[in-house]
């Protein structure tokens, strides 16, 4: 709501009820300046009845007049209006039509107004009341045209008044022009300058404009026009105006400095209740901004809980809370609410919620929903739209943020490939642009490129600006961390997450993320059942279980182990068992890795053993390994039976070509202590033949042949063999929650 100003009244009421004759009054005079003088003792409503006695009587000009001067001075205004409703507008005095015409804006009759302002400034075009109400009555109806040149004309015959200013600040006012606002409250300030309500107008248009400073320095000067509450109500608006910038600019900084502002309003002992409420609305969303995910849900909550249903940005902030929670289910539930709510902001062009939707879908592996969302979007969002001026055409971020969307859909659902090469034709479109280096990198590191991940973010920073980059310079760390090269790399990472609560970031919060999980201890177990493996030193039906438990990584990525093996097999009706328990460690010399263990057999195998192994990794493709197992727990247990044991020496190199294809080829011999040397030559490739959302089809080859001496043994040891296998498997994964799932399999294989 506007304050209308109505300063025209009092000078037309104090010109009306002053008239009249000191000198051969008549008795209708004396009466009518008999009740005038009792209405200025405070007898209004007894002096208007007996006005309008007295004009019934008389139809007197000076009685009716008074009497309209009196109904309009008590607000009864469509009184005022009915006084002589058969008088035509020339009967009028020019007083009278002053104050009709006031009284008919006053009852939201404009056009009567005006056509009696307009009168006044017919009759004499030097009236400055009939100027003044037209453009007051201009800018009720919405005709500021209007009123401005009424208000040029006011200022040519009356000059700059108090009046005039308050007619221009409301027509400002009204008009949303601030700039023209601020100049004549600070006009009407100048003539008046212990105005109390001008000085609150002018101070609330400060606020309003965003000029704290200039809100702060009105208070200070002024300390006695303004309370305490008026003093926290700032300190609000300048915490809340500096969590808006903060987040437009993305300068966490100013966000803390918001919030801080906000906690000194909420630790007021004496703030209003509106003012609490509003600021630990604010506050939800500060948090949110700061990535203090769980600060911000248990307010939200507790909000809700107290208030009911949560204004829309306090919910938006929430929806961003609980997805970096890890609970996008109910992210996704709020973000919907939303749109419902305000379809127009789904494809908001500054902060489009469409955007926080698709990536709540995607944490949720809703990648349908999430597919479905972009179509529906790019359908809607042109290539190009008009600029602020609307004469210019300019790029459409939205259209270009969903194709860039869809290129991590592609790699998320599993088609790498495509979104490769959807990524590789923008590249060719735009070289320069970081963020496309940026998504390049991601991709790759996710399909296990670490080194050239490491390229591509290098080649992205030098492309951001400098106070940007650190989502490159994270990525490089992170690429050099998933390769196996943490030497002096944790030494940054750590310092770059002590930056956490400072500098809040995606970037930096996945870094923290997936440098816990690398460090975190494991433990995992297998069981197997074989039948006959062909060239492996097992022949008769055994069992197999192996449970690994292995330590944290060090800040070198180095960790100890230790593992437990078991065997059980069935042969001529006696049942063997060996088992053993070993301890090791893993030396990360990057880009080597050195393994050194020792342990202990135990039933069939009470023996010392060891082993030792050097992996070699040359690129993001080859890795080359050797070892050596004194004692290998590979032993066919019909061999144990006979107090055989084996050393197996072997070297094997690898190919990684991507996260769907990978295999080796090695050689292997295996020394028994009854003088058999058993060399063997393998090969295996696994390849993943579909991939999408949940599904996965992968298909595994493998092959292998050996010689062995010609010894006398009970376990399987022909002079010569050969063995080809097949798997095909079916995958399906099973959502547990975030970041958790359980993989159902299902296989069928061959054997030659």
């Amino acid at each position: 709501m506007h304050s209308r100003p109505s300063s025209l009244l009092p000078i037309c009421l104090l010109a009306c009820l002053s008239t009249g004759t000191a000198l051969g009054q008549t008795t209708t005079d004396a009466q009518r300046e008999s009740y005038v003088i009792q209405a200025r003792q405070g007898a209004l409503e007894n002096s208007i009845s007996g006005l309008q006695t007295l004009y019934h009587q008389t139809s007197d000009v000076r009685v009716r007049a008074d009497l309209i001067a009196l109904l309009v001075r008590a607000g009864r205004h469509e009184e005022a209006l009915a006084v002589c409703s058969w008088c035509l507008t020339e009967n009028y005095s020019n007083s009278e039509l002053a104050n009709l015409a006031g009284a008919a804006r006053s009852a939201g009759k404009y056009e009567q107004a005006l056509e009696l302002f307009r009168t006044l400034t017919y009759r004499d075009p030097s009236n400055a009341d009939g100027w003044l109400g037209q453009a007051l009555v201009h800018t009720d109806m919405g005709n500021y045209t209007l009123a401005d040149i009424s208000l040029q004309q006011y200022n040519q015959v009356a000059g700059t008044t108090t009046a005039g200013l308050e007619a221009r600040g409301y027509l400002a006012s009204v008009t949303s022009n601030a700039m023209q606002e601020l100049d004549a409250r600070q006009a009407l300030l100048e003539q008046n300058p212990g105005n109390t309500g001008e000085l609150h107008a002018l101070y609330r248009l400060a606020v309003g404009l965003g000029a704290s400073a200039a809100a702060r320095d009105i208070m200070q000067s002024n300390p006695d026009a303004f309370s305490e509450s008026d003093r926290l109500w700032l300190t609000y608006y300048e915490g809340v105006t500096d969590v808006r910038l903060g987040i437009h600019t993305d300068q966490p900084s100013r966000v803390s400095s918001g919030l801080a502002q906000l906690n000194s309003v909420l630790r007021a002992g004496d703030a209003p209740q509106e003012l609490v409420t509003v600021a630990e609305y604010d506050k939800v969303v500060a948090l949110a901004q700061l990535r203090r995910f769980s600060e911000a849900e248990a307010l939200a909550v507790r909000l809700k809980n107290q208030h009911g249903q949560l204004p829309s940005y306090v919910d938006r902030a929430r929806a961003h809370a609980l997805n970096g929670m890890g609970r996008p289910s109910e992210a996704i539930e709020l973000y919907e609410n939303l749109i419902r709510q305000s379809p127009s902001q789904a494809r908001n062009p500054d902060d489009p919620l469409n955007e926080g939707l698709f990536y709540s879908y995607a944490d949720a592996q809703r990648f349908r929903d999430a597919d479905r969302l972009l179509k529906d979007w790019i359908a809607s969002e042109p290539e190009q739209r008009l600029d602020f001026t609307r004469t210019v055409r300019i790029e459409n971020p939205n259209y270009q943020k969903v194709l860039l969307l869809e290129v991590l859909l592609d790699s998320w659902r599993g088609r790498t490939d495509e979104a490769s090469e959807r990524l590789a034709s923008y590249q060719a479109q735009a070289p320069a642009d970081p963020y496309l280096w940026l998504m390049k990198g991601n991709i790759e590191r996710n399909r296990g490129w670490p080194r050239k991940a490491e390229a591509s973010y290098q080649q992205a920073a030098p492309l951001l600006p400098p106070d940007r980059q650190e989502a490159a310079h994270h990525g490089v760390l992170l690429s050099r961390l998933q390769r196996g090269q943490w030497k002096g790399t944790t030494t940054e990472i750590a310092r770059e997450i002590a930056l956490a609560p400072t500098k809040p970031s995606i970037s930096r919060d996945d870094m923290a993320r997936e440098w816990r999980e690398l460090r975190a201890p494991q433990l995992s177990s297998s069981f197997a059942r074989s039948e006959g493996q062909g060239s492996g030193t097992q022949a008769s039906k055994e069992w197999r279980y192996e449970v690994l438990l292995e330590g944290p990584r060090n800040d070198s990525g180095s960790r100890p182990f230790a593992q437990r093996i078991g065997q059980f097999g069935e042969f001529e009706e006696e049942n063997l068992y060996a088992s053993y328990n070993v301890a090791g460690y893993e030396w990360n010399l990057y880009p080597a890795t050195v393994t050194l263990a020792a342990g202990h057999g135990s039933q069939l195998n009470e023996d010392f053993l060891a082993m030792a192994e050097l992996r070699y990794a040359a690129s993001d493709h080859i890795t080359a390994t050797v070892g050596v197992e004194l004692n290998t727990p590979d032993t066919p247990l019909r061999a144990l039976r006979d107090g055989v044991n084996a050393d197996r020496y072997r070297g094997e190199l690898a190919y990684r070509h991507d996260e769907r294809g990978s295999g080796a080829i090695g050689v292997m011999a295996t020394d028994f202590e009854d003088s058999n040397l058993r060399q063997s030559v393998y090969g295996y490739w696994n390849q993943t033949l579909y991939h999408l959302d949940r599904w996965q089809i992968n298909a595994e080859v493998q092959g292998s042949a050996s010689r062995n001496d010609e010894v006398e043994a009970s376990y399987f040891n022909p002079k010569r063999d050969a063995s080809l296998a097949g798997v095909l498997s079916v995958n399906y994964e099973i959502p547990l929650d975030y970041r958790q799932s359980f993989i159902e399999p299902s296989d069928d294989s061959f054997k030659e």
